[in-house]
């Protein structure tokens, strides 16, 4: 019962006990009132009727006697009028029996009311004739004593509903302190650490909303502390200082972890830049500049990279930079390479006549990458061969090897043809791997992979998804897959929940996110069991949208996830305000995390952080027993890949 009803409740029970105590004694008080006054009046009119019957009496007219005692009895008043004579016989006796009517028999049992009795002599002159007796009636009395209940009651239940609705308007106003400090109290529950402005006037409810906005302030400052923990760990692991850019190891991890079996086939093209006179530069014009000159490399590097999707670009060690660009075909990676080098040789700096920068390139291209090792090592010889050549040269590694680099098997119009044929004949393929708990022994849900049916062969998202991002045909396809599970659904129960994956694209969509609601309303039971993952990402390009989506989700019982964490660098202060089922850690700080101090640091902490903010922490691209149980003794919460099970046709049935 909340505090409101409580104190109307209260409210109304002190009425009703102030109305039982008046009533108490005003009857009290009536009913002596009332019996005093049947007293006098039946002594005023036994004296009234005996001085009139004296003729009567002395006559012994009994008729007339009985017209006088007659219209005596008319009031009601009286239930019995008698005359004795002198020596004490009845001459005369009459009852007048009188109903009590509109007085429930209730009322008449509480209040015990006397019937008085009044005699007066009657006398011709000195000579005595008998006496006149006249008994009261209290069915009047009665009367008016209910009457005067109810008009009490009345008006007691007229001030009692004013009472109420001023005390409501009241108590709404008195209570919109703690309205608001409830409202507060649900808001660091999501991490959202608000603070009152305005203070109640009441010292009590003033002083709990103070403590409440210092309580909010404490565990703000407490999680940005973890936050900003948590991103130190995360750039001293993985960023190099002087260039803001991923350094060796986690380049390596990444490129790694994309070409993992778990993620299908790709093609990609990989470029190892050098600087070759840094040296020179450090010692004539000092480090600073020999450092600006890294950044001034560095920024061409990344805007290059932000036009393509799940590019890494890293400084891999002194003056060399590796920079990887998946799934493109031969003609675009020999455009980006030499935009880049184009762009790199005009960089400025103030003593290039005296100490003038050489740069020289190689570049590796592969339309079925196989091994991060051998397309590095490609990369790497290229580079080795251009430095022969001269300065500011670069070369292709196919270049080098004189052997024919094979490209991709169809132009961008051939994918624009081949999407829609499969969006129109819904050919997509689904595959379910399995997600299970820290036990690796109780299984969590599936995640859904998409595969694409081509000429006899089945192509994976890694191949396709980049290309559909390109020519906008991610919303189809994402819609799409959550038709294809519906269906499924609708054939057979699975075990626990199911992930899908959900590009930027589509989030930023209208007429994906009208579509998303419309199934989400149709499959309400599959709604609750169902995980949409966001990159990361997507919150450091465009927050905004992913919160709406969340929105939409939580409305129906479905859920948001953030996947690919760690990976992009990105600021992620979104833990403390978004309401999230769980972070899925990158895959490339899984690969033998149990020789990795730094990332078991990292994810123990992430752990900590998470946990605190009531999120799971999953990990995903677990291949071996060790990672396994390195990972379940930092505590994680769930885990995929190979070593506990491989994409399927088919999930687990409950």
């Amino acid at each position: 019962m909340t505090l409101f009803r409580q104190l109307i409740i209260a409210v109304l029970t002190l009425f009703v006990v102030l109305y039982a105590g008046n009533v108490g004694v005003s009857l009290h008080n009536n009913t002596l009132l009332v019996s005093q006054q049947m007293q006098v009046h039946a002594q005023d009119t036994a004296t009234s009727l005996g001085l009139s019957m004296t003729q009567a009496a002395r006559d012994q007219d009994i008729a007339t006697l009985d017209t006088m005692f007659n219209a005596v009895s008319d009031s009601g008043y009286f239930q019995r009028i008698f005359f004795t004579n002198l020596e004490g016989n009845i001459v005369i006796d009459r009852e007048f029996p009188v109903s009590i009517q509109g007085v429930p028999d209730w009322f008449l049992s509480l209040i015990e009311l006397p019937s008085p009795e009044a005699s007066a002599q009657v006398a011709s002159g000195w000579i005595q004739l008998g006496e006149l007796t006249v008994v009261s009636h209290p069915g009047q009395a009665y009367l008016k004593l209910w009457q005067s209940t109810l008009t009490q009651l009345g008006w007691f239940a007229l001030v009692t509903v004013v009472v109420c609705i001023l005390a409501w308007f009241a108590l709404s106003y008195l209570l919109v302190p703690l309205r608001r400090v409830e409202e507060q109290a649900d808001a660091i529950c999501e991490r959202q650490f608000e603070v009152q402005d305005r203070l109640p006037k009441t010292r009590e409810l003033r002083r709990v909303v103070e403590a409440m906005n210092r309580m909010s302030q404490r565990l703000k400052a407490i999680f940005a502390e973890q936050l900003a923990l948590i991103t130190r760990l995360r750039e001293l692991a993985t960023t190099d200082a002087v260039t803001g850019l991923s350094n060796r190891a986690d380049f390596d991890a990444q490129l790694k972890s994309f070409l993992s079996p778990e993620t299908g086939a790709h093609s990609g093209v990989l470029l190892i830049i050098s600087v070759s006179d840094l040296k020179a530069v450090n010692e004539y014009a000092g480090r600073p500049e020999g450092n600006a000159v890294l950044a001034a490399i560095a920024d061409i590097l990344k805007t290059e990279a932000a036009r393509h999707v799940q590019s890494l670009v890293a400084r891999r060690q002194g003056s060399e930079f590796a920079v990887f660009v998946p799934d493109i075909g031969e003609e675009e990676a020999d455009e980006i390479a030499a935009n880049i080098f184009k762009q790199v040789r005009v960089i400025d700096w103030p003593h290039a006549e005296q100490c003038p920068l050489t740069y020289h390139m190689g570049v590796s291209f592969q339309a079925l990458m196989s091994s991060p090792v051998d397309i590095l090592s490609e990369a790497d010889i290229a580079l080795r061969e251009a430095q022969k050549k001269g300065d500011n040269q670069w070369l292709r590694f196919s270049d080098v090897s004189e052997g024919d680099a094979p490209i991709l098997t169809k132009p961008l119009n051939g994918w624009h043809d081949y999407l829609n044929d499969c969006i129109a004949n819904r050919a997509l393929v689904l595959y379910y791997q399995p997600v299970f708990s820290a036990d690796g022994v109780t299984k969590r849900g599936h995640e859904i992979y998409v595969r694409f049916p081509s000429e006899g062969e089945i192509l994976s998202a890694g191949v396709v998804v980049p290309i559909a991002e390109r020519l906008g045909l991610m919303p189809q396809l994402d819609l799409l897959v959550l038709e294809k599970l519906s269906e499924l659904y609708k054939k057979q129960s699975f075990v626990g929940q199911m992930v899908v994956n959900l590009s930027l694209t589509s989030a930023r969509d209208e007429a994906f996110l009208t579509g998303l609601v419309r199934w989400l309303r149709s499959n309400r039971r599959l709604a609750k069991r169902l995980i949409v993952e966001v990159a990361e990402h997507s919150m450091d390009v465009d927050p905004s949208h992913i919160r709406e989506l969340q929105k939409k989700l939580h409305k129906y019982g479905a859920k948001l996830a953030i996947d690919h964490f760690g990976l992009d660098g990105a600021a992620f202060g979104y833990l403390g305000s978004l309401s999230l089922s769980y972070i899925k850690v990158h895959r490339s700080f899984v690969g033998k995390i149990q020789d990795n101090p730094d990332n078991q640091f990292y994810i123990q902490s992430l752990c900590q952080l998470a946990h605190n903010s009531d999120i799971e922490l999953w990990v995903e691209g677990v291949e071996t027993k060790q990672e396994a149980d390195k990972l379940r003794a930092l505590n994680v919460d769930a885990m995929q890949g190979y070593l506990l099970g491989k994409p399927s046709p088919k999930p687990a049935v409950d």
